[in-house]
């Protein structure tokens, strides 16, 4: 698999949303991500390879493409987890500064200015 097609509602809130979160993520699988023709009422990704995902699956394969989310994919599998996949991927596209805070990771740049302001005592012979 080199590429997924993410076939996108551009009707719906959510996935215009993701679509532009989506291009600035570190991508591991390449995504292609193209409005849906039809109507239809879930997101569909199709691999390069003939494979297909629709509903939670789609939303699953999305975040398994992505450097930073594909161990949170691992995770949403999980069946005591996967029929949230939805709304952890929405919660994690609109909330991603918050749930920085709560599992306290930062930014390069940030830390990189946090550490600047730490005073490093000189060493005494």
């Amino acid at each position: 698999m080199t590429q997924l097609t993410v076939y996108f509602d551009a009707r719906c809130g959510l996935c215009v949303t993701m679509v532009s979160w989506l291009a600035g993520q570190r991508q591991l699988i390449p995504l292609q991500c193209t409005p849906k023709n039809e109507s239809a009422d879930d997101l569909v990704v199709c691999a390069d390879t003939g494979e297909m995902w629709s509903g939670d699956a789609a939303w699953l394969m999305v975040i398994w493409a992505l450097d930073e989310y594909r161990g949170w994919s691992y995770r949403l599998a999980s069946p005591e987890l996967l029929p949230f996949t939805r709304q952890a991927f929405a919660t994690l596209s609109a909330n991603r500064r918050l749930i920085s805070q709560w599992f306290g990771l930062k930014a390069n740049a940030e830390l990189a200015a946090k550490l600047g302001d730490v005073t490093v005592p000189e060493c005494s012979p």
